[in-house]
């Protein structure tokens, strides 16, 4: 239907057009009225057509809408968990709200992103902390397997490790439409996994890299350049409560209890 209907209606209406010019009597106006069916398929067609296209554009812009009204009222409890960060008062108080705000991030990411496009679509957010050349596994919501993300990733490992903390060191964002499709290079037993696409974003604050943030889902293509987008602002929005950490980490005035 996607390709051979665009090409049959047309090529219908001219082979008859052609046809009648050929012929007379009954027979040319039988060829004539296919003609005429033929150029009333190709406009209703081209209709169909129309309205499929809008049809699907209202609805990428309802659940746009949607993802939108979700983060918007995730937007204040994540802020007021930013806000407590900032005004932490004690390295015990700093640190409680650094790991509240970590689980509204990851909370967030697994509950508004990547529903729009594939409301079936079962999904985990992962969150990985860096230090010294190795990433963690800290906290992870969301799709419960039989098969738990990785704990660590240690540079030096294997290629497949030396790729995930050059990407937590980067600034690139790596986005997988299906793991089975198109894998990166340096990922091995791809279909053994259990999931499809995947985005993965360095939670990084100027040159500093604090960690990683993962979305991945179990149907393929069911994560798009919006929800890119809106795991790169969470990301952004942790990497500014851990830098504020770190700089606090070193004055004086917030005591250790």
């Amino acid at each position: 239907m996607r390709y051979g209907f665009p090409v049959f209606f047309p090529a219908s209406a001219v082979i008859s057009t052609f046809l009648a010019s050929l012929n007379h009597g009954p027979i040319r106006v039988y060829w004539g009225l296919g003609a005429i069916a033929a150029t009333a398929g190709t406009a209703i067609f081209g209709v169909f057509k129309e309205r499929q296209a809008s049809a699907a554009g209202e609805a990428a812009a309802r659940a746009r809408a949607q993802l939108a009204s979700g983060l918007n009222r995730a937007g204040a409890p994540l802020l007021n968990a930013l806000g407590k960060v900032t005004t932490a008062k004690t390295e015990q108080e700093l640190r409680a709200a650094v790991d509240v705000l970590t689980t509204r991030v990851v909370d967030i990411g697994h509950s508004q992103c990547g529903r729009h496009n594939q409301p079936r679509a079962n999904l985990r957010c992962v969150y990985y902390t860096y230090n010294h050349d190795r990433l963690e596994r800290i906290v992870y919501v969301g799709r419960q397997t039989n098969t738990a993300p990785r704990r660590h990733f240690t540079n030096g490992a294997s290629a497949h490790d030396n790729e995930v903390i050059r990407l937590t060191l980067s600034e690139e964002v790596l986005v997988v439409d299906d793991l089975h499709e198109t894998p990166p290079p340096h990922f091995n037993d791809t279909k053994g996994r259990s999931y499809r696409p995947f985005i993965a974003v360095p939670v990084r604050a100027g040159e500093t890299s604090y960690s990683l943030l993962t979305l991945d889902s179990d149907l393929p293509h069911s994560l798009t350049d919006v929800d890119k987008g809106h795991m790169v602002l969470l990301a952004a929005v942790l990497a500014a409560g851990l830098a504020h950490q770190e700089t606090a980490g070193a004055v004086t005035n917030i005591p250790t209890p």
